[in-house]
Order: C-alpha cells, then structure tokens, then sequence
C-alpha cells in the first residue's frame, strides 16, 4: 500500500490526526514528539535531506570516461599533434638563436654564416647539439601541458581517466615480456631487411657519434621525456580523436604511419631502423586499440628506448 502524504493537519512522521491546541510546534503527535524521539531522528533525515546535491549524487553515480569516445575531435587531436612537431623544431631554433644573441654580446666568434659548409659543421658541434636537446626537452614540457589543457578543458575533466590510464586487464609482468617480445620482432625484422633494403649513416648516427654528452642527453630525452609526450600526443589525443569518427582499423594505420613518418627525416636513409620504427609504432597502437589505454603503450615505448639507450652509450653510437 501507498503511504498516503500528509496533511497539515495530521502528524508527518506517522500521519496521525493532531490536536493543534495540544501540540501546535512542528506537526508532530504525542507519541512521535515525546514517546519516540529516536524514531523521529532516524526518519527526518530521510524526509528532509540536509543536502539535496548529495542525495542527487549518490542515486546518479558519475560515469567514467570513455577514452574512445573522447569530448575532442579530429580537429583537435591534428591540431595538437601539428603543434607538437613545431614545438621540437621552433623551440630548439628559439634555443639557439638566444645563444647566438648571447655569443655576439660576448664577442665571442661565430661562423662565417655565408659558408655552407662552415655552417653545417657549426650546426653540428657538440655544444649547439646539446642546446638543442635540452631546449627539446623543454619541447616536450611544453607540448605536454598543451595536452593536459586540451584533454582536462583547463582542469575540468580529469585527465588519466580520459586518455586511458590502466594495464588493461593486465599484470605488469605481461607488458614486460610483450615488450621483449616486440624488441626481439624488431631485431628479427631488421636482420631480414637489411638484405634488401639500403641502410646508410643517418643524421642521427652523426649526433650520437658527437660526443659522449650528447649520447647522453639523448638517452635522458629517449628514455624520461619521448616516452610519455609521443604516446600522449599519438595514442592518446590523436587516436582517440580518430577512432570516434573513422573506426579502428583506419586509425590503427594513419596513427601507425604518422609516429613512422615523423621519425623519417632525422633517420634518413637508414631503411632499416625506418622499418623497425614503423613495427614498434604498429605494436603500440594495436596495444592501444585493444587495451583503450595509453599507459601500457608508455610502459613498452619506455623499455624499448632504454634498451636503444643503453646498447648506444656502451657502443658510443656506433
């Protein structure tokens, strides 16, 4: 049966009639005002909730994000990753230009700017190369917070979350030795390749071959800083953008073949290493595809580079 809601004339706790001479203070009966204050106390805050935004809360849970059905779109997750890729080019220019500015004030001597050949080897100095892999890290901090602003909207939506911030069902010894055996496919890969495809000294064979500094500056940047931005800016914003609108498979490959592309000028010529790049990209994207999380990708893109980064500073490059 149906409680039926009280009148002003009958009790509120109990519905009984009441004698407003007798009890004309708060519309309770004898029995509910005197006899059973603890039955009152337990019933009122039921019947008058002290805050309305709570009881709203707890009866409509918050759903968690969904990383593939992000609040961005496609817009957004290019234009982000169009202001990542200018970030490592401007700011290291932005670095060296402010050093040149400071070099001239100095007095000290600069290149013969005419020359090209006094230029390049100028570029390729150990010092201005350690320039501009710092200012690269300072790259990365800045495409980093760009990321946090448009993933948060400014710290209004909560950012793990959104991206995808889990092992994906999975223990970490898992992505362990998914990730040893995504290196031994990449050595397999490039033993198989290097017959057929040409593998000559890259620009970035040069750098690492500068000085024992560089090597490791790049080391830091590969193994503390790359890890984390790349895979938030690509299996993060960009494919989630992407996947709302064109489907999985179609992501999967544009996603694959942007984090390969981008690599392609700084490793020009060296096919082989282009081709284990493109392999390694394609590992983490499907693992983002499956997982919905980005976390696993930056674990395994983390170990990848640590081991490239360890086999470079004991071979000193070579």
């Amino acid at each position: 049966m149906v409680d039926q809601i009280s009148s002003p004339d009958t009790c509120r706790v109990c519905g009984a009639s009441l004698n407003r001479e007798e009890f004309p203070i708060d519309s309770l009966c004898r029995r509910c005002a005197g006899g059973n204050e603890s039955q009152v106390s337990e019933i009122e805050p039921a019947l008058h909730p002290s805050n309305p935004i709570d009881f709203i809360s707890e009866s409509r849970p918050i759903a968690e994000p969904d990383p593939d059905d992000p609040p961005w779109g496609p817009f957004t997750g290019i234009s982000v990753w169009l202001v990542s890729v200018a970030a490592i080019i401007v700011v290291p220019v932005i670095a060296v230009a402010l050093w040149l500015v400071i070099q001239t004030a100095r007095g000290a001597p600069l290149p013969n700017f005419t020359a090209r050949d006094e230029v390049e080897q100028w570029v390729m100095s150990p010092n201005i190369l350690l320039l501009q892999l710092v200012s690269t890290m300072a790259a990365h901090a800045l495409t980093l917070a760009i990321c946090w602003a448009v993933v948060t909207k400014m710290g209004s939506r909560p950012f793990r979350a959104s991206l995808g911030w889990s092992w994906g069902g999975r223990r970490v010894w898992y992505w362990i030795v998914f990730s040893g055996c995504t290196l031994l496919g990449i050595q397999i890969l490039s033993q198989v390749l290097i017959r057929f495809l040409p593998e000559r000294e890259s620009p970035f064979d040069q750098l690492l071959k500068s000085s024992q500094q560089v090597r490791i500056a790049v080391a830091i940047l590969a193994v503390f800083t790359a890890p984390i931005v790349e895979e938030v800016v690509y299996r993060g914003l960009l494919f989630s953008a992407l996947r709302k609108r064109i489907g999985v498979i179609a992501t999967v490959i544009i996603v694959t073949a942007t984090f390969a592309g981008v690599h392609v000028f700084q490793n020009r010529g060296a096919w082989v290493s282009i081709s284990g790049l493109a392999f390694l990209s394609l590992a983490l994207t499907m693992v983002r595809a499956r997982t919905k999380s980005v976390l696993p990708c930056v674990f395994i893109h983390t170990l990848n580079n640590a081991f490239a980064s360890v086999v470079i500073l004991i071979n000193k490059g070579s």
